[in-house]
Protein backbone atom coordinates (compact mmCIF):
# COMPACT_ATOMS: atom_id res chain seq x y z
CA UNK A 1 0.00 0.00 0.00
CA UNK A 2 1.27 3.09 -0.86
CA UNK A 3 2.76 5.56 1.58
CA UNK A 4 1.67 8.58 3.55
CA UNK A 5 1.99 11.85 1.21
CA UNK A 6 1.32 9.71 -2.12
CA UNK A 7 -1.66 8.93 -4.50
CA UNK A 8 -3.18 5.99 -2.61
CA UNK A 9 -6.60 5.13 -5.37
CA UNK A 10 -7.27 5.82 -8.33
CA UNK A 11 -11.06 5.68 -9.72
CA UNK A 12 -12.38 4.76 -12.73
CA UNK A 13 -16.46 5.38 -13.56
CA UNK A 14 -17.77 3.17 -15.73
CA UNK A 15 -22.02 2.67 -16.73
CA UNK A 16 -20.85 -1.72 -16.59
CA UNK A 17 -18.95 -2.06 -13.41
CA UNK A 18 -19.00 -6.14 -14.91
CA UNK A 19 -17.57 -5.27 -18.04
CA UNK A 20 -14.97 -2.86 -16.33
CA UNK A 21 -13.92 -5.87 -13.83
CA UNK A 22 -13.29 -8.15 -16.89
CA UNK A 23 -11.22 -5.40 -18.03
CA UNK A 24 -9.56 -4.55 -15.30
CA UNK A 25 -8.68 -8.19 -13.88
CA UNK A 26 -7.97 -10.13 -17.52
CA UNK A 27 -6.65 -7.41 -19.58
CA UNK A 28 -4.97 -5.60 -16.54
CA UNK A 29 -4.10 -8.00 -13.74
CA UNK A 30 -4.97 -5.65 -11.03
CA UNK A 31 -7.47 -7.54 -8.18
CA UNK A 32 -9.12 -9.67 -6.94
CA UNK A 33 -11.59 -7.07 -6.75
CA UNK A 34 -14.24 -6.91 -3.81
CA UNK A 35 -17.58 -5.57 -4.75
CA UNK A 36 -20.27 -4.26 -2.59
CA UNK A 37 -23.25 -2.28 -2.94
CA UNK A 38 -23.23 1.22 -1.18
CA UNK A 39 -27.27 2.18 -0.58
CA UNK A 40 -27.42 6.26 0.15
CA UNK A 41 -25.76 7.37 2.98
CA UNK A 42 -27.55 9.82 5.09
CA UNK A 43 -26.03 13.80 4.73
CA UNK A 44 -24.71 13.28 1.25
CA UNK A 45 -24.21 16.86 -0.80
CA UNK A 46 -23.41 17.70 -4.02
CA UNK A 47 -22.09 21.24 -4.01
CA UNK A 48 -23.67 21.64 -1.27
CA UNK A 49 -26.65 20.78 -2.30
CA UNK A 50 -28.81 17.34 -0.71
CA UNK A 51 -28.11 14.54 -3.23
CA UNK A 52 -29.51 10.52 -2.62
CA UNK A 53 -26.64 8.79 -4.62
CA UNK A 54 -26.37 4.74 -4.52
CA UNK A 55 -23.07 2.87 -6.06
CA UNK A 56 -21.96 -0.32 -6.82
CA UNK A 57 -18.09 -0.31 -6.46
CA UNK A 58 -15.48 -2.98 -6.58
CA UNK A 59 -12.36 -2.27 -5.16
CA UNK A 60 -8.48 -4.09 -5.99
CA UNK A 61 -5.12 -3.58 -5.90
CA UNK A 62 -2.74 -3.13 -8.44
CA UNK A 63 0.84 -3.16 -7.10
CA UNK A 64 0.84 -0.85 -4.36
CA UNK A 65 -2.31 1.11 -5.78
CA UNK A 66 -5.87 0.77 -4.93
CA UNK A 67 -8.40 0.56 -7.96
CA UNK A 68 -11.51 1.64 -7.69
CA UNK A 69 -14.27 0.76 -9.99
CA UNK A 70 -17.37 2.73 -9.67
CA UNK A 71 -21.16 2.50 -11.38
CA UNK A 72 -23.94 4.47 -10.46
CA UNK A 73 -27.23 2.59 -9.28
CA UNK A 74 -29.90 5.58 -9.04
CA UNK A 75 -30.41 9.06 -11.01
CA UNK A 76 -28.97 11.10 -7.68
CA UNK A 77 -27.14 14.05 -8.64
CA UNK A 78 -23.61 13.16 -8.71
CA UNK A 79 -20.21 14.19 -9.54
CA UNK A 80 -20.36 10.59 -10.89
CA UNK A 81 -22.86 11.33 -13.18
CA UNK A 82 -21.80 14.48 -14.31
CA UNK A 83 -18.40 12.58 -16.04
CA UNK A 84 -19.87 10.42 -17.54
CA UNK A 85 -22.19 12.39 -19.32
CA UNK A 86 -19.46 14.74 -20.30
CA UNK A 87 -17.02 12.24 -20.73
CA UNK A 88 -17.76 8.91 -20.69
CA UNK A 89 -16.18 6.07 -18.89
CA UNK A 90 -12.62 6.68 -17.91
CA UNK A 91 -10.65 8.31 -14.52
CA UNK A 92 -12.85 9.79 -12.20
CA UNK A 93 -10.69 10.39 -8.87
CA UNK A 94 -7.62 10.36 -7.50
CA UNK A 95 -6.63 10.20 -4.20
CA UNK A 96 -3.47 11.11 -1.69
CA UNK A 97 -2.89 9.25 1.43
CA UNK A 98 -3.05 12.34 3.85
CA UNK A 99 -4.58 14.30 6.78
CA UNK A 100 -8.09 15.27 6.14
CA UNK A 101 -8.23 18.49 7.83
CA UNK A 102 -4.81 19.83 6.21
CA UNK A 103 -5.41 18.22 2.95
CA UNK A 104 -9.49 19.35 3.08
CA UNK A 105 -7.80 23.18 3.68
CA UNK A 106 -4.69 23.33 1.53
CA UNK A 107 -7.22 22.33 -1.69
CA UNK A 108 -10.00 24.60 -0.12
CA UNK A 109 -7.04 27.58 -0.36
CA UNK A 110 -6.18 26.85 -3.40
CA UNK A 111 -9.86 27.68 -4.97
CA UNK A 112 -11.26 24.02 -5.35
CA UNK A 113 -14.79 23.70 -4.72
CA UNK A 114 -15.94 20.37 -2.99
CA UNK A 115 -18.04 19.01 -5.66
CA UNK A 116 -19.40 15.83 -3.10
CA UNK A 117 -19.69 15.00 0.31
CA UNK A 118 -20.79 12.22 3.11
CA UNK A 119 -20.17 10.53 5.76
CA UNK A 120 -19.63 6.46 5.86
CA UNK A 121 -21.88 4.77 8.54
CA UNK A 122 -18.90 4.44 10.66
CA UNK A 123 -18.53 8.09 11.02
CA UNK A 124 -15.32 8.59 8.60
CA UNK A 125 -15.64 11.68 6.22
CA UNK A 126 -15.48 11.66 2.55
CA UNK A 127 -15.46 14.41 -0.29
CA UNK A 128 -14.69 14.75 -3.94
CA UNK A 129 -13.01 18.42 -4.56
CA UNK A 130 -13.74 19.51 -8.42
CA UNK A 131 -10.01 19.46 -9.45
CA UNK A 132 -11.18 19.09 -13.28
CA UNK A 133 -9.38 22.09 -14.82
CA UNK A 134 -6.01 20.95 -13.40
CA UNK A 135 -6.26 17.83 -14.12
CA UNK A 136 -9.11 16.61 -15.78
CA UNK A 137 -10.28 14.71 -12.78
CA UNK A 138 -11.77 15.04 -8.49
CA UNK A 139 -9.48 14.60 -6.12
CA UNK A 140 -11.26 12.31 -3.29
CA UNK A 141 -10.24 12.94 0.70
CA UNK A 142 -11.09 9.96 3.19
CA UNK A 143 -10.55 9.61 6.76
CA UNK A 144 -8.62 6.49 6.70
CA UNK A 145 -9.79 4.85 9.71
CA UNK A 146 -7.76 1.79 11.94
CA UNK A 147 -10.30 0.06 10.50
CA UNK A 148 -10.49 1.19 7.08
CA UNK A 149 -6.41 0.56 6.93
CA UNK A 150 -6.78 -2.86 8.01
CA UNK A 151 -9.79 -3.51 5.06
CA UNK A 152 -6.73 -2.16 2.22
CA UNK A 153 -3.98 -4.17 4.01
CA UNK A 154 -6.01 -7.44 3.51
CA UNK A 155 -7.18 -6.60 0.14
CA UNK A 156 -3.35 -5.90 -0.84
CA UNK A 157 -2.83 -8.77 0.70
CA UNK A 158 -5.27 -11.07 -1.53
CA UNK A 159 -3.62 -9.18 -4.70
CA UNK A 160 0.29 -10.12 -3.23
CA UNK A 161 -1.24 -14.19 -3.12
CA UNK A 162 -3.43 -13.95 -6.12
CA UNK A 163 -2.83 -16.28 -8.84
CA UNK A 164 -4.32 -13.05 -11.68
CA UNK A 165 -6.61 -16.12 -13.21
CA UNK A 166 -8.69 -18.01 -10.90
CA UNK A 167 -11.57 -16.00 -8.74
CA UNK A 168 -11.24 -12.82 -9.53
CA UNK A 169 -14.47 -10.76 -8.63
CA UNK A 170 -15.05 -11.32 -4.60
CA UNK A 171 -18.32 -10.04 -2.72
CA UNK A 172 -16.71 -7.50 -0.06
CA UNK A 173 -18.02 -10.48 2.68
CA UNK A 174 -14.96 -12.91 1.70
CA UNK A 175 -12.51 -9.95 2.48
CA UNK A 176 -12.37 -11.82 6.26
CA UNK A 177 -10.76 -14.63 4.72
CA UNK A 178 -7.22 -12.50 4.72
CA UNK A 179 -7.31 -12.27 8.45
CA UNK A 180 -5.72 -15.40 9.24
Amino acid sequence: MQPEGSIIELCHVTRDLDAALLHWTRDLGAGPFFVFDVPVLPGQLYYGVPTEVAMRVGFGFSGGVLIELLEQTNDGASPFRDFLEQHGEGLHHIMPRGEYDADHARLSAAGHQVAYAGQMPSGERFCLFDTRALNGAYVELMELSEAMLGSLALMAKAHATWDRVSDPVRPMSRLAEYAA
